[in-house]
């Protein structure tokens, strides 16, 4: 009879979260979002192009993108090479991977002896896919940095590999894809708009914390509300202005989308990021626009900032 009593007492308690939509609470004392790069492809104002660093219980775990400038900016941090468990990239546009050929040749110098992960979208004519930028860059034969190969060549001697995977982008496939995912840390990715090229956005979930990176993006898929539901922080790429009449509005979101796209989403902070600076003088005219829809926190962050889910 008790065995009984316990059964439904439990099953009460599970109903009762369910209906009354109960999620485990934030640990943001062991999540903090740092800043590696803040600012698009142009140079004019010392930030670094586009570029993330998550971490947990004070490790380095995961980069978002790795644009020019954000290597350096991964030392200043303090964080652990050894640590990192993997590399995501949203594309392949050199604002955002540049950087990447740095990261492995100053690893080498380290003690990693884990395999590094790195996931990224499938390519089409105009950027190349995860796997093939890997192999353009590292291959034997025909890369740019062929004393390198030792990192792709399973045959080689090394302290450890990288271990490239394509995620598939295409308006297509819509569907939210968990591609990643281990006792502390699971990743989903969606396919997003960025004009003819290939482009992912993902949702980072850690210690019961949710952080979501739009990528550029134009929104025409209407694919990130849905993935960035109820996140703690949404990185949000602000780069034109909302007057912006061309090819840049098939590239990235204007202010009033993001606005829409945080109050649909029920995000509680919202960070923007690879500001140009047709976006970066038009913060007010931004904030106005974002605030017709979203009454959340909103802030523009500046390279090496911390931020707590």
């Amino acid at each position: 009879m008790k065995h009984i009593l316990k059964i439904l007492l439990a099953a009460s308690f599970l109903s009762y979260f369910a209906t009354t939509g109960y999620t485990s609470q934030c640990q943001s004392e062991r999540v903090k979002l740092q800043m590696l790069g803040t600012r698009g492809p142009e140079l004019w104002d010392a930030q670094a192009s586009t570029s993330y660093l998550l971490w947990l219980d004070d490790k380095a775990r995961v980069v978002i993108d790795a644009g020019p400038g954000s290597v350096q900016n991964f030392e200043q941090s303090g964080a652990n090479y050894e640590d990192l468990r993997l590399f995501l990239f949203t594309h392949f546009h050199i604002d955002h991977s540049a950087d990447l050929p740095a990261y492995i040749k100053g690893g080498f110098f380290s003690e990693r002896t884990e395999d590094l992960l790195i996931f990224g979208p499938n390519g089409n004519e105009y950027l190349p896919s995860t796997q093939q930028f890997i192999n353009r860059l590292f291959n034997h034969e025909t890369g740019l940095y062929p004393y390198l190969s030792s990192f792709i060549d399973q045959e080689a001697p090394g302290n450890y590999k990288l271990r490239a995977t394509n995620i598939e982008s295409s308006y297509k496939n819509l569907n939210e894809r968990v591609i990643y995912s281990d006792e502390q840390i699971k990743i989903t990715a969606v396919s997003v708009h960025h004009a003819v090229l290939l482009a992912l956005a993902y949702r980072i979930e850690l210690a019961d914390c949710v952080i979501s990176f739009t990528g550029d993006m134009s929104g025409r898929f209407r694919t990130m509300p849905d993935l960035a539901k109820d996140s703690d922080i949404l990185v949000a790429h602000n780069a034109i202005a909302e007057n912006e009449t061309g090819a840049g509005q098939l590239l990235h979101m204007k202010p009033s989308y993001i606005g829409k796209l945080a109050a649909q989403a029920n995000v509680k902070h919202l960070l923007l990021t690879h500001l140009m600076k047709r976006s970066v003088n038009q913060k007010d005219e931004t904030l106005q626009l974002i605030r017709e829809n979203y009454s959340g926190v909103i802030s523009f962050p500046k390279d090496l900032d911390v931020i707590y889910p």
